[in-house]
């Protein structure tokens, strides 16, 4: 039976509070009417009862997003995105908390992108259990461009196929149609879904729930988030099979392209799910997210900088914390081990730079309580990146020397058990 009359949910007085509330707390760039946060705040009461009269009656109508391009982690390809402005963002966010309801129930276990309670940790976790279970193939189908490229008639499509209200079909259909402003030239939107849009995490999820039932229908375990999803099976010729039937299935079913050069069929040590591999049945930091931190902490430590070690080290440790945060899931106790090796290294040359003269390493040799003539006979070129793997450079820059200096550890987020943080 379908539901009705559920647009009068959507400007429900409260939710329209509650989802100004989330758009505050987000807070974010203006759109393309230059209306800041801070901007609507001042005037809340006055634009929050505009939105609601407008929606009531049918009148509301979206703007276009403020497009803009962010890098692509690990490629030179820019991302699109969309800023829509902040009136949109409260609608698209009512517009959310509905749908979330309506549809979250029907959502199954194995789909863990964009919902309450769930993580790309748990979704990892997921996956590992599945691969102990021997699992030992993996069938991961990249989607190309994923949220460009989704119709917008199936969109609609899945909506009325659970909701019987036009007036809310209607209200969706001009977010998804509201175009974007590039270079002051709107563009319209024939397909794809807005992102940047609160709305565009559950409209994403309920097009790929059609997947998601379609492979339990099928009997096959897999994982998801978002628009990263592994199959796995026990044989490579049944990994084929899937990858075959299943690219299938989503080009000509659900009209997604399938990014052919990007989908791969291997064991799941060679395949990269939420930028994680399995292996032996742990779980381990992908190659290329590990690449990408060593290029980031390269960024942070340039060794021509007018900044002191203090400074440089609290700028390192904000990103440390925020990407150790999410990677303390690897298992291997060596690999946190060797990138602080290298964090160190970075930091050591670093600080040779700094004393530009070898004399300033000798005194600090002496300072340490190394025999003077000891000192005098020791030549380090401080310009080297080479030299701050010296073992007497080592010694003089040691870990003590780093503790006080304030340097996060990684190695101290390693996971020692198989145990997981969210095993309660």
């Amino acid at each position: 039976m379908k539901i009705e009359n559920v647009m009068e949910r959507v400007y429900q007085r409260r939710r329209l509070n509650r989802a100004w509330q989330q758009v505050e707390k987000n807070a974010g760039a203006a759109g393309v009417d230059q209306m800041t946060v801070e901007n609507f705040a001042t005037r809340k009461s006055e634009l929050l009862d505009l939105i609601h009269a407008k929606l009531e009656t049918g009148t509301y109508r979206f703007k276009p997003a403020r497009r803009v391009l962010i890098p692509k982690p690990g490629t030179t390809k820019k991302r699109k995105l969309g800023i829509p402005v902040v009136m949109d963002r409260v609608v698209s966010q009512s517009l959310y908390t509905v749908l979330e309801e309506l549809f979250d129930p029907d959502f199954t276990k194995s789909n863990f992108g964009f919902r309450r309670g769930k993580s790309q940790h748990q979704a990892v976790e997921h996956l590992r259990q599945a691969v102990a279970e021997g699992y030992k193939w993996c069938a991961s189908v990249d989607l190309k461009s994923f949220f460009d490229e989704i119709p917008h008639g199936l969109i609609l499509k899945l909506i009325r196929r659970k909701i019987r209200d036009e007036q809310l079909v209607t209200l969706i259909a001009r977010a998804l149609k509201a175009g974007v402003m590039v270079d002051g030239k709107l563009e319209k939107t024939t397909k794809g879904c807005p992102q940047g849009s609160p709305v565009s995490p559950i409209l994403s999820n309920i097009v790929l729930n059609e997947l998601d039932h379609e492979l339990e229908r099928r009997g096959h375990r897999y994982c998801r988030w978002a628009d990263d999803f592994a199959i796995v099976v026990k044989s490579e010729r049944a990994a084929k099979r899937v990858m075959t039937s299943i690219t299938k299935y989503l080009e000509v079913e659900l009209g997604l392209p399938v990014n052919r050069e990007k989908s791969l069929v291997a064991p799941p040590q060679k395949v990269k799910f939420c930028n994680f591999n399995i292996l032996r049945e742990k779980i381990r930091i992908s190659i290329s997210a590990k690449e990408r931190f060593k290029d980031q902490v390269r960024r942070l430590t340039p060794r021509n900088n007018g900044l002191s070690m203090f400074q440089v080290i609290q700028r390192l440790n904000e990103y440390l914390e925020g990407w150790v945060g999410y990677f303390q899931l690897q298992e291997f106790q060596t690999l946190f081990r060797k990138l602080d090796e290298f964090i160190r290294s970075r930091l050591r040359s670093m600080q040779l730079k700094k004393w530009k003269k070898p004399k300033k390493f000798q005194r600090m040799m002496i300072r340490l309580g190394l025999p003077v003539e000891k000192a005098r006979r020791t030549w380090i070129k401080m310009g080297a990146y080479r030299s701050a793997h010296r073992l007497i450079v080592r010694y003089v820059l040691n870990l003590k020397w780093f503790r006080r200096q304030g340097l996060l550890a990684l190695d101290k987020y390693t996971q020692r058990t198989l145990k997981l943080p969210f095993d309660r």
